[in-house]
């Protein structure tokens, strides 16, 4: 017997009882071990608390330990001091330990139904006759049947499958003595839904192995069902793209073996079967240059993935092939290798129909070269220079030259080249004929030809830098209506052959290249003959102000002299005639009258063909004058201004502004019947601008050159258009006219 043990032997009597009420077992026999679940606790029933270290081993029974107690001193003394005495006092100890072990238990059991409410599975259990003796509310949900209902049911009434009754689950669970796993079979709910299941079962034995019921646990998995279903629905779906695309979709790994590929693939290579492209051929044998996997690789592995990446493919026969990739890299969630998966277009097509479109742009850039030229008005040397490079460029050709006939000569002329050294050449270059009866017919004989697409080609050369001579080269002509203009000559090695269409573009060229010669040279001998044309009234307008000048100054000068000579001896005779012979005095002094008329007539006259005023202080004192006169002798408003001028213009100049006043003045008096004219003579440089306008009648400009007034506007038209200027007329019946003339000048040209 330990110490412990022994002090609980310790006669208590010596103690009084009131102590031993107030104290505890620990405190009353001073017990040390400090780890009893007792020790320090404010409670005297240590008797019914577990695990007690009362003595050297613990005892969890409750009956094993009371046989303990029962020797124990304290136990004793709390027995008889108890009001209804030991007896009792055992058996309350005993009825409070029995409630308390129920009470525990049923919070037990309650906390294990707890758990088993709030599985999200749905769960029963059966007796030994498979009935139902308990139904969760997962089971409930799934099944639509609640726990009252399902309680007391045979489970294949509730679960409504035929396999119940010739395969029940728990049967054969309590026949084979094992549980049975995952088994999946379809219920029908109480509303009559069909719904696939996946329960596990397992049978309740006793300790001499009789079955004495059963736990089933089953998950609805029809959501599982449905994605199933979309997975297969889907996957057949990727199967029928995969194998109906008219792409090829491949899947290869990391060593260039193919994994998979579609029948589109297969045939757009030219295989027989796919199972023998999958086993004989690598990723690499596509590639018609083994480099370029190694380029694809290498983009595709620093991206991750590629679009549209062009490559040349070779068929099974070696013909290439034009494609396009699309692909990605991947890791396999299977084996962890890296593969690659894809799509493959067959471009050649395509390819062969960029390359046509890119032909024609070259074709049509060579049309288009030509008309930009003709609308910038370039000189004919400059359109078949940029005509010639662009022919060059579309054949891929390095040497080549433009001709023309010049009849007139009778020689044939070397117009355009490029690639040959002629800079150097003293003269014309000597071009020769492989057939002369050609170069007759073409240059001497003006040979008319019918009009065809293509005329056949012919051989020519011609001496360059040194005096040597070009190959000899192939020539396609050009004409016009009917008649050869000239030819371009291209320096064609014989190991090319110029494809059929090649060969019709040059034809089109020919005959299209020949108008846009013509209408050159047309325009060439038209802006010849206009530049001609502008000379020769340049000098008539000079002429006739020369002539002005010279009448003014003969008027002025003869017949003013001749006049004044009159006058004076007609006032001498005058003097001598004696008063008697009045009337003859009469006489006389009206002639000294007309004689002056007369003389200030032609000073007058003088005047306005040259007024001495414009060339001796210049254009606005001159015109000052003019426009004094015109209002002493008419009712005419006139308002006059010239604005910016410092120093005087050049000499003609003025002579031109002041006829350009005169004009309009004229036509606004004698055709407008205008109140008011106003004339602004305005240097802005680099232009002087002369503005007039009236309030008159106006006019349709529309008619302009069938009457005098016209004939005049005209003159100033072509008089501007001689010094480079701008003529705008504006007039409409009724509302007046407005003549706005604008006309470069030269600073330097005018007088300080």
């Amino acid at each position: 017997m330990n110490s412990l043990l022994e002090n609980h032997l310790i006669d208590l009597t010596l103690k009084s009882q009131s102590k031993t009420k107030k104290q505890q077992c620990w405190a009353c026999l001073s017990c040390s071990k400090v780890l009893c679940p007792v020790h320090g606790k404010q409670t005297t029933a240590c008797w019914l608390i577990p695990k007690t270290h009362c003595t050297n081993f613990i005892q969890e029974d409750f009956f094993q330990k009371l046989s303990t107690c029962l020797v124990c001193s304290y136990f004793k003394e709390q027995g008889e001091i108890h009001p209804s005495g030991w007896n009792y006092f055992i058996s309350d100890q005993i009825h409070k330990y029995n409630a308390k072990a129920l009470e525990h238990l049923y919070q037990k059991e309650e906390s294990f139904v707890e758990i088993l409410n709030r599985i999200p599975d749905g769960l029963f259990t059966t007796d030994h006759e498979w009935r139902i003796t308990y139904f969760n509310p997962a089971a409930e949900k799934i099944t639509g049947f609640s726990a009252y209902d399902a309680v007391g049911m045979y489970c294949k009434d509730v679960f409504k499958n035929p396999i119940c009754e010739s395969d029940c689950a728990l049967k054969h669970a309590g026949a084979e003595g094992r549980d049975i796993h995952n088994r999946e079979y379809e219920i029908t709910s109480i509303e009559g839904k069909k719904i696939p299941i996946i329960c596990s079962t397992s049978a309740f034995r006793d300790a001499g192995g009789r079955v004495t019921g059963g736990v089933e646990i089953f998950k609805d998995i029809s959501e599982l069902k449905r994605l199933q279903e979309a997975v297969v629905r889907r996957e057949k779906k990727y199967r029928r793209i995969f194998e109906g695309s008219h792409d090829m979709i491949y899947t290869t790994n990391l060593q260039g073996k193919i994994l998979d590929i579609n029948q589109a693939g297969v045939e757009m290579l030219n295989f027989p079967s796919k199972e023998e492209m999958l086993k004989t051929v690598p990723a690499k044998d596509l590639y018609r240059n083994a480099l370029d996997r190694e380029k694809f690789l290498a983009t595709i592995n620093h991206r991750g993935h590629v679009k549209d990446y062009e490559v040349e493919f070779k068929k099974r026969d070696g013909s290439p092939i034009h494609a396009l990739i699309s692909s990605r890299r991947y890791e396999n969630p299977e084996t962890g290798d890296v593969e690659f998966e894809g799509i493959i277009k067959d471009i050649t097509h395509r390819k062969r129909t960029e390359e046509a479109l890119e032909q024609r742009n070259r074709e049509l850039s060579i049309l288009n070269s030509i008309a930009v030229a003709l609308n910038h008005n370039m000189a004919l040397n400059l359109i078949l220079r940029e005509t010639l490079k662009n022919i060059l460029k579309v054949l891929d050709l390095n040497r080549g030259a433009i001709f023309l006939l010049d009849r007139e000569r009778e020689k044939t002329e070397v117009i355009a080249e490029s690639g040959f050294q002629v800079e150097d050449a003293e003269g014309p270059q000597q071009v020769f004929f492989k057939d002369p009866l050609l170069s007759k017919a073409l240059v001497e004989n003006e040979m008319v030809l019918k009009p065809e697409p293509i005329f056949p080609t012919f051989k020519t050369r011609f001496q360059t830098k040194g005096k040597k001579f070009t190959p000899w080269l192939t020539c396609f002509l050009i004409t016009f209506k009917g008649k050869g203009v000239g030819f371009f000559g291209l320096d064609i090695h014989s190991s090319r052959k110029l494809s059929q269409y090649e060969c019709h573009l040059m034809g089109s060229l020919g005959n299209f290249l020949g108008g846009a010669i013509v209408n050159a040279q047309m325009r060439e001998t038209i802006r010849r003959n206009r530049q001609e044309l502008r000379r020769l009234t340049e000098k008539l307008f000079q002429g006739q102000e020369e002539e002005r000048r010279r009448i003014a100054r003969e008027l002025h000068d003869e017949s003013g002299q001749s006049l004044t000579a009159v006058k004076l001896a007609l006032e001498k005779l005058e003097q001598n005639v004696s008063s008697q012979e009045k009337g003859f005095k009469e006489e006389i002094g009206e002639i000294i009258r007309m004689v002056q008329r007369t003389s200030s007539e032609i000073r007058h006259l003088s005047y306005n063909l040259h007024p001495t005023l414009l060339s001796d202080l210049g254009l606005e004192p001159a015109l000052d004058l003019y426009f004094k006169e015109i209002k002493n002798h008419t009712s005419h408003n006139i308002e006059f201004s010239m604005v910016g001028f410092d120093h005087r213009l050049d000499v003609d100049m003025e002579t031109v502004f002041y006829r350009f006043s005169q004009e309009a003045l004229t036509n606004t008096m004698k055709h407008s019947g205008a109140d008011n004219f106003r004339l602004a003579i305005i240097k802005s440089y680099p232009k002087i601008i002369f503005r007039a306008e009236d309030d008159g009648i106006g006019f349709d400009t529309q008619i302009i050159g069938t009457n005098k007034r016209n004939l005049g506007l005209l003159g100033m038209r072509e008089r501007t258009s001689l010094l480079g200027g701008t003529f705008k007329l504006r007039s409409q019946p009724g509302e007046g006219t407005r003549i706005r003339i604008e006309i470069p000048f030269a600073e330097s040209l005018s007088h300080g």
